[in-house]
């Protein structure tokens, strides 16, 4: 049993929090992709709706510009209608002369042949155009074009529609000529965007030929992409690295019907593409797992852990000293199921209780009865030996006498064991040194002072099924012991020793001094016979034989089997022979020429 509950806050990978944490993740897990898929979705549609809001700060920023264009492209196709270049040049002069006048807009009106003419102008005409940006102009095919400085000295734009006339000395063999209106870029007044300033932002036509610049910054400018290749469809919106290498957000709005465009450029952070501004929102659906797993932990732990862990104190406790709390150990507040369970180890503890009562009683009335039955046997094996003592006061035959004497040895012995039974406080586990002790002091009794004797007992505890046997075997050999410790130099001595080694309690018992040889013994061989029989009741092989210091030694090892326990330090006892005062009191072992007990 542990020393102590377990810390209620520990996480563990078999707790229930932990795994009713798993069970919540995969339960999540369907909610958790949805909104993965929704906060993208809306990310995306943020981004579309930023993308919107640039392409329309861009052409906002462009609107001088767009308006300029646009008035301008359905002047020269009003010009287009009025112009009369064939029949009378003067009427055409005047009539673009009036029209850049009235305006203050342009800076030039007339009529452009593809051969290099102007027939009629704002200028005057007709005269030739020697101009290399007029020719280039020129040479492209017929289509109404807008094209930044052509003819003006000062930076220019100039628009131009495609006019088809009578051929003639005045436009040329091929007929085909423009209708130009130019228009100085001062007379544009670009802004940049209202709101958010972008990093760079102009004007380009079709061609990719920048037309008017609202923020100048060249190092902005795509680095990778023609302004050419972005003169194509609507409004549109891209990342691409400028030409300083740094990431961008460019936005392209189309202008007077797809023949310029305005393009801006934005950075990352303007244009919410950044980390900071992209991670955000994807994050939302890990918070939310985050926090229902939170929740759902706070809620096992309080709800279902921190009562379930009071119960396992209580049991616990229950475990050590059978004790039980009188008031509830979860509150009424609490689960149906906690209480139910609550409720049940009370009954089991109430039930444990009443049994462990039950079972004591029992238990005290078996060592009671079994204390009588071992009283009564040994009263009954003492009556025994007074019926044998009267009997050998009638045998005049020394022999039958001999005989009765030792049985009577043994009688005496089996009851000095049941005393020691019933003398034992645990019926169950019996210790052995008192049981040998009262043995050896049975055995030396006859002998009156004639031996000394030494008893070295380890405290060990057997069951009773193993400590008699051992008890009736010990008995027979130092019985044979005491039978042929003869006498020499010397008081006799004979020694018993129990002691706890691996495996097993080793038995021993020896002897010293001179004595009958072992054939002259009546009842030869009985003893050895039954020192054989309790040894194979034992488990045990007998050893014996003569020691380097002169003494004759009988030895087992008793298989320490279950029931058997050493405990404690060795218990050495010397147990003085009864006998008139004055024996030896050193208590000396001597060995002069032992006989081996053998009968």
């Amino acid at each position: 049993m542990s020393d102590g509950p377990p810390s209620r806050w520990r996480l563990r990978r078999d707790g229930l929090a932990v795994r009713l944490a798993g069970a919540l993740s995969l339960a999540l897990l369907p909610l958790g992709l949805v909104a993965l898929f929704q906060t993208a979705e809306l990310r995306d549609e943020v981004q579309s709706r930023t993308d919107l809001s640039l392409v329309a700060a861009t052409r906002r920023g462009a609107e001088p510009v767009q308006t300029a264009l646009e008035q301008a492209l359905g002047a020269a196709e009003a010009l287009r209608e009025t112009a009369v270049v064939g029949t009378d040049l003067a009427q055409c002069n005047a009539d673009m002369a009036r029209f850049v006048e009235a305006r203050g807009f342009y800076s030039f009106a007339g009529v452009v042949t593809v051969e290099g003419s102007v027939p009629c102008s704002s200028a005057g005409g007709p005269f030739a155009v020697e101009d290399e940006r007029i020719l280039t102009l020129l040479a492209e095919p017929l289509r109404v074009h807008i094209r930044p400085d052509l003819v003006a000295d000062v930076p220019s734009l100039v628009i131009g529609v495609p006019l088809v006339v009578p051929p003639g000395p005045t436009v040329g063999p091929s007929g085909r000529a423009y209708v130009a209106l130019v228009i100085p870029r001062d007379n544009l007044a670009v802004a940049p965007p209202a709101g958010p300033a972008p990093v760079a932002h102009l004007t380009f036509n079709d061609r990719g030929e920048i037309l008017t610049v609202g923020v100048q910054n060249e190092t902005a400018l795509p680095r990778d992409i023609a302004l050419s290749d972005l003169a194509t469809g609507s409004g549109r919106a891209f990342t691409a690295p400028g030409r300083d290498g740094v990431e961008r957000h460019y936005t392209v709005a189309p202008l007077a019907s797809g023949m310029a465009y305005a393009l801006g450029a934005w950075s990352l952070a303007q244009a919410g593409r950044s980390p900071e501004r992209v991670w955000p929102p994807l994050l939302f659906p890990l918070l939310m797992w985050i926090a229902s797993l939170l929740v759902a932990y706070w809620a096992v732990h309080r709800h279902v852990v921190r009562r379930v862990a009071a119960l396992a104190d209580a049991m616990r406790r229950f475990g050590r000293d059978r004790s039980i709390a009188a008031h509830p150990i979860i509150a009424a507040g609490a689960a149906h199921e906690l209480q139910e369970i609550e409720r049940a180890f009370r009954e089991m503890a109430q039930a444990i209780r009443q049994d462990e009562a039950r079972m004591e009683t029992a238990f005290r009335e078996r060592g009671v009865l079994l204390r009588e039955v071992h009283h009564r046997v040994k009263n009954n094996l003492q009556l025994i030996s007074s019926i044998i003592s009267m009997q050998l006061r009638r045998l005049p035959d020394p022999a039958a006498r001999a005989a009765l004497r030792r049985l009577q040895d043994r009688v005496l012995t089996l009851a000095a064991i049941y005393r020691s039974l019933y003398n034992s406080t645990d019926m169950g586990a019996v210790g052995v040194a008192p049981i040998l002790k009262a043995v050896v002091a049975q055995e030396l009794g006859a002998r009156g002072g004639e031996m000394d004797s030494t008893v070295e007992v380890d405290d060990i505890v057997l069951d009773p099924d193993r400590a008699v046997p051992l008890a009736f075997l010990a008995a027979e050999a130092m019985s044979n012991a005491v039978a042929f410790a003869g006498g020499g130099r010397g008081r006799p001595r004979v020694l018993l020793s129990l002691r706890a080694e691996t495996g097993g309690v080793r038995l021993t018992v020896a002897n010293s001094g001179t004595g009958p040889v072992a054939d002259e013994v009546a009842g030869r061989g009985l003893g050895r016979h039954l020192i054989g029989a309790f040894a194979a009741q034992l488990g045990a092989s007998v050893e014996e034989g003569w020691q380097p210091d002169g003494t004759f030694r009988v030895s087992l090892l008793v298989p320490l089997g279950e029931g058997a326990a050493p405990r404690g330090a060795s218990a050495v006892a010397t147990v003085p022979p009864p006998g008139p005062e004055g024996a030896d009191p050193a208590n000396r072992f001597v060995a002069a020429g032992p006989v081996p007990f053998t009968r």
